[in-house]
């Protein structure tokens, strides 16, 4: 995913993601804007969202601040750290991208919370930026940006059911923005009921080790795979599965249980107010061991495992020689947690998997190091000395031409501006000899400084120090250098393999329901909207059910890398309040704004290019210095015919029932209706906006319509 936002001359971008097959061809429309762009807002840790970064900032020109939270910063470094070092192991990755290109990306990275208001500087300036959160990976945002008095909100792959370790979100903070940019992927999803979703998983795992069998679980690195160990530890808790292992094998699997042991304040109220009274850390397992490499997993004692490996494409890692290996043993078992990503393996697969055993036949590559031995070994080993020696005589070639170098006098000739600055350039000479050949000993005259300005010379320490042979033993074996990396080659190999192995998919995704992604939309009321990241039919699906759902609002569904213009219909100009003008403004607290009503008239701006000023409506009466700019009597006709009061707020019917409530008056709905007093005062919506209070003038219809005007901040 990769969206590009112009919002008055800023250029962001929403997401900056790639595939697991690193496609150089696919970052072509990247590489045309990389260099002009001013900020990025990630939404999610994973590939998909932020996985063209390192490329970006290291080979097409990108600079520029990255804004996301704290888990999606720490979690997506480690991404890229799993993915430079699973290809770098299985070819030369350098070009794409390097360790170096990755460290330059993340510290480009501006950590935020959620609902913490962040300003852009530069071009962006105006321009406001606020998180909420997502709900589908730790850290995984919903982007709010603010212009003036307009929002564009960006909402992608967000989870509105609570989980293991996280919340799901919500809309609730976002109303009428004036764009929502959403994606249509999930709009087909039917997500099954948690319960029964978790039994088919650990019933299939069991029935597999059981049967001697290993567990196969390709996982990504650092997001859902969290959820997955959470129900593993449960299940295995619970039942006394002791006997079985569990493994995470990813290069990072350290980094990433640490770091998410020590954010749980990033995750569900539920995790939170567990640590807070029990001090219970759930990723604090007892059954999960971890595993970085092959070898380490080949380490462990013989038996039947559940491994949880990278990557979930299959593309590459770990993931990928356990499926070659395992693929054809049918007691094994291969579980698919997600949405195959087109053109993976993963995605052959699982149509594999609908075929007859005697089709289920596959061609896989495997690339790996090994170490090199033999001629090899001494063919590089005479060309790293080589190579060595080359250098050396190169640096002592440039530090004798240093030594012989000298400044001379007529470097420059600009004189320094500083006051005791010399008027031309001269050289310091530091000599080492005295003229009669006698070596210069500086710490005598250090000594000399100390003794004219009082300062005592300390005496030498005396320290006699027994050493044995097995103290000289140690220091030697200390002061050996550092073992040498082993040189390696590479070796690729084409297998075909004959999947015997079962293979299931378990929807661990964590995405909304094609059901709650309409709900929410609606219920944000959004006055346009964009819809990407989807297929034809997906897209289509989802246009024709907003479309429905919200008349009158211009739904959009751009193909990849077209561009449409989302102008705002509104008009906003900047002025200055006069100071006059400010302190009769009754000013009231709304949305984290301050909100009042002014009537004033428009006079000039102070400065040239300045904002105009306003003014009270009393200027134009004493417009001695011709400040105020006199306007037209239509006009001064339309200003004082505007109603004095402006109700703010945004009330269900719902609510002022429930408010009703609490002042003892009874109201019940009748077709949507709410009928209060027994009947005697009825309010109904009319519209949107409008609501409408209907009955005989009495104490009861005061009552109602007082309550009524204290759900609203009146102006």
């Amino acid at each position: 995913m990769c969206y590009h936002v112009s919002i008055d001359g800023c250029n962001i971008l929403l997401d900056c993601g790639w595939n697991d097959k690193f496609d150089v061809d696919m970052l072509k429309p990247l590489a045309a804007i990389a260099p002009k762009v001013d900020a990025v807002l990630i939404s999610h840790p994973d590939t998909a969202h932020l996985g063209a970064l390192p490329y970006a900032f290291g080979k097409l020109g990108m600079n520029c601040k990255v804004y996301a939270t704290l888990p999606v910063h720490k979690m997506g470094q480690m991404y890229m750290y799993d993915h430079f070092l699973t290809r770098q192991d299985q070819g030369d990755f350098q070009e794409v991208f390097s360790l170096d290109d990755v460290d330059t990306a993340f510290a480009a990275f501006v950590p935020v919370k959620y609902m913490q208001l962040s300003m852009l500087r530069g071009k962006g300036d105006g321009i406001s930026v606020m998180a909420y959160a997502a709900g589908h990976t730790l850290g995984g945002a919903v982007w709010k940006i603010g212009k003036d008095a307009e929002d564009v909100v960006y909402a992608v792959d967000y989870n509105v059911r609570k989980e293991r370790h996280l919340n799901g979100t919500s809309f609730d903070a976002i109303h009428r923005p004036a764009l929502l940019i959403t994606d249509a992927s999930s709009v087909d999803r039917e997500v099954p009921n948690k319960t029964t979703r978790d039994a088919k998983l650990i019933d299939s795992i069991l029935s597999s080790l059981r049967m001697n069998g290993n567990v196969l679980i390709p996982i990504d690195p650092a997001g859902r795979v969290l959820e997955l160990i959470l129900l593993l530890e449960e299940k295995w808790a619970q039942r006394q599965l002791g006997s079985y292992q569990i493994v995470l094998l990813t290069n990072v699997a350290y980094n990433t249980l640490d770091f998410a042991k020590s954010h749980l304040e990033w995750m569900g109220d539920h995790v939170t107010n567990a640590f807070e009274r029990r001090r219970e850390n759930p990723f604090n397992t007892k059954f999960l061991t971890l595993c970085h490499s092959m070898e380490e997993l080949q380490a462990l004692p013989p038996g039947p495992k559940v491994v949880l490996a990278s990557f979930g494409s299959l593309e590459a890692g770990p993931s990928r020689h356990l499926f070659a290996e395992w693929a054809e043993d049918k007691s094994n078992l291969v579980i698919l947690t997600g949405q195959p990503e087109h053109g993976s393996l993963t995605e052959q697969v699982v149509q594999l998997s609908a075929k007859a055993t005697a089709k289920k036949k596959i061609k896989l590559t495997l690339s790996r190091r090994i170490p090199l031995e033999g001629s090899e070994l001494a063919e590089h080993e005479s060309s790293r000395k080589s190579s060595t020696s080359t250098e050396l005589e190169k640096k002592e070639s440039e530090t004798e031409a240093d030594l012989r170098r000298r400044d001379t006098l007529t470097e420059g000739f600009t004189p320094i501006s500083t006051p005791h600055g010399p008027m031309f350039p001269d050289e310091v000479w530091e000599p080492t000899m005295t003229d009669y050949g006698q070596e210069i000993d500086i710490e005598t005259f250090h000594q000399i400084s100390q003794m004219s300005s009082g300062i005592p010379i300390p005496e030498p320490m005396k320290e006699t120090t027994v050493v044995d042979d097995l103290d000289v033993a140690n220091i030697e074996e200390d002061e050996e250098e550092e073992p040498q990396e082993v040189p390696t080659k590479l070796v690729t190999e084409t297998r075909e393999i004959n999947i015997r192995a079962t293979i299931i998919t378990v929807d661990f995704e964590g995405k909304a329901d094609g059901k709650s992604v309409r709900t929410l939309i609606t219920q944000a009321a959004p006055r346009r909207v964009v819809l990407v990241h989807g297929d034809a039919k997906e897209t289509k699906t989802l246009k024709d059910a907003l479309t429905a759902g919200l008349p009158g609002v211009q739904i959009d569904a751009p193909d990849a890398g077209k561009t449409i213009e989302c102008t705002s219909a509104s008009a906003t100009y900047k002025i200055r309040v006069s100071d006059a003008l400010f302190q009769k403004a009754n000013m009231r607290d709304m949305a984290g704004y301050k909100v009042g009503w002014v009537n004033g008239v428009v006079g000039k701006a102070l400065e040239e290019g300045g904002a105009p000023m306003l003014l009270p409506v009393s200027a134009l009466n004493s417009n001695a210095d011709g400040m105020a700019l006199a306007p037209s009597n239509a006009t001064m006709t339309k200003v004082s015919a505007q109603p004095g009061s402006v109700f703010l707020g945004d009330l269900r019917l719902s609510d002022f029932r429930q408010a009703l409530a609490q002042e003892g008056i009874i109201a019940e709905f009748a077709d949507g209706v709410l009928v209060c007093a027994n009947g005697r005062v009825t309010v109904r919506k009319d519209g949107d906006e409008k609501l409408v209070v209907e009955g005989a003038l009495s104490q009861d219809y005061f009552e109602v319509r007082q309550i009524l005007y204290s759900q609203y901040s009146i102006l």
